[in-house]
Parts: structure tokens; sequence; C-alpha cells
């Protein structure tokens, strides 16, 4: 149903909390690294733990939808140089739920409390809970990265009280970027960690200066001669070649 609807791939977790091995949330925001993010720390419980979110949550449905890799590099990212992927997303979603509610346990009038639609406007880790769902792995860049389409993705999630019969199989993060760094070395601005937890400085990155808010741009920020976004450690990745 998930690709009827125009979603590339679809896997299905059950809505237990995030581990901080899994996304390590607190350790990012102790450092500071989110900037002037303040949503980040109001809601921080909730993207650990979906059943925060939706109360009596037994399932996360993962979806995603792969778009076109750069044909240039600089000027607008990968992501933004097609339609706004929120609406198509969210049209998606909505699609998907109507052939969903039949099959389930709930009734009509209860449709809206049992099923919560999330795409980026929803306090929810999307990549981390697409990973729990079996659909990738986070790299060292901090994104999603899936066998077939790379880290070249977006995501939206159903987080539902229904219960699945079966859930998708989760497995630890692939090892590849352990031995890889190719991302931490093409980035310009050292926004990455280079070991740990995978992490991302922020306020180094210059997709955080050039998407939504334009921010002032300090002076030892090297854009790459991108003005919306940034791809510059996507492109560096062998998943995305």
């Amino acid at each position: 149903m998930a690709l009827d609807v125009g979603f590339d791939d679809c896997g299905i977790a059950r809505a237990d909390a995030l581990t901080d091995d899994e996304y390590p949330l607190h350790e990012w925001l102790r450092r500071g690294w989110h900037g002037d993010l303040a949503y980040m720390e109001r809601n921080a419980d909730k993207r650990m733990d979906p059943r925060l979110l939706v109360p009596g949550a037994k399932s996360v449905i993962c979806l995603v939808s792969a778009y076109p890799p750069p044909d240039s590099i600089g000027g607008t990212a990968a992501y933004a140089r097609t339609r706004e992927y929120h609406e198509d997303i969210k049209q998606m979603l909505h699609a998907l739920l109507d052939r969903l509610s039949p099959l389930t346990q709930s009734s009509n009038q209860a449709i809206k409390q049992s099923f919560k639609l999330c795409c980026d406007t929803v306090p929810i880790s999307d990549k981390h809970w697409a990973a729990r769902a079996g659909l990738g792995w986070i790299g060292r860049h901090t994104l999603l990265i899936t066998s077939r389409w790379g880290s070249w993705v977006n995501l939206g999630e159903i987080v539902t009280t229904e219960e699945c019969s079966e859930y998708s199989e989760y497995s630890e993060y692939s090892d590849f970027c352990s031995r890889c760094g190719r991302c931490v070395a093409a980035c310009p601005n050292q926004a990455l960690a280079p070991e740990g937890p995978p992490m991302l400085n922020v306020t180094r990155c210059t997709a955080y200066y050039t998407t939504h808010h334009q921010r002032e741009l300090p002076p030892d920020i090297d854009t790459r001669g991108y003005t919306q976004g940034c791809d510059i450690c996507q492109l560096a990745c062998p998943f995305n070649h």
C-alpha cells in the first residue's frame, strides 16, 4: 500500500523509546551543537519516545521517499531542487492512512486519535526511527543511509496505537561508516564529529545558515557555492554513487 501511494520503501518499528546509543540527542544538546534550535530542547523527550507524542502508541510506520541526486555542485541542495517535499509526503501519508483505516480495529471516530502523521514539523526523529524500522542505518554524516538510494531520501512516519502482527527486523547500523570518514574529511567547516556517535555541529554547517530562516554567515564558514542547504557530505559518501 505504501508503494501504491508513491512511497519507495516502508518499515514498521515497535514504539519503544530510542536509546542514547541509537540517538545521542542529550549529549548533542549538552555540547550546544544545536545552536539556536531551541525547539530541539523543548521536545527532546518526545523525540526519544513516541508514546509521549501519541499516548498508547504501539507502532511507528516509517516511509521513505527517494529524490534525485544533484546534477551539479553548489547553489541549491538536491532535496530542494524539485517540488516542496513536505507537501508530497503529507499527501502520500493521508492517502496511506485512507487505505489503512479499514484494516484497523479503530472506529471512524477514533482515527484521528489512533494515528498521527509526521513530516518534519512533528517532534519525532525521522531518521532514527527509519533505522529502527530496518530501512537503513545512520551514517557518520548523521543522515539515514539506505542500501538502494544512499542518503538521497526524505522521510515520513505514522505513529499509531494499532499493533502490527509483524515488525521490521532492526539490526545495529552498519560499521562501514566507522572505517570510512570521507564525509568528515569533505566538510570544509569541520561540522561532523570524527569519532564517537555520529553528531553534527550545526553552527559549523552551511545548511544551518542557508536553510529556512537565513542567519548571518560567519566569515570563516566556507559554503562552497551553496545558497540553500548543502550536499557536500552526501556527495563524499560512497553509498551515494
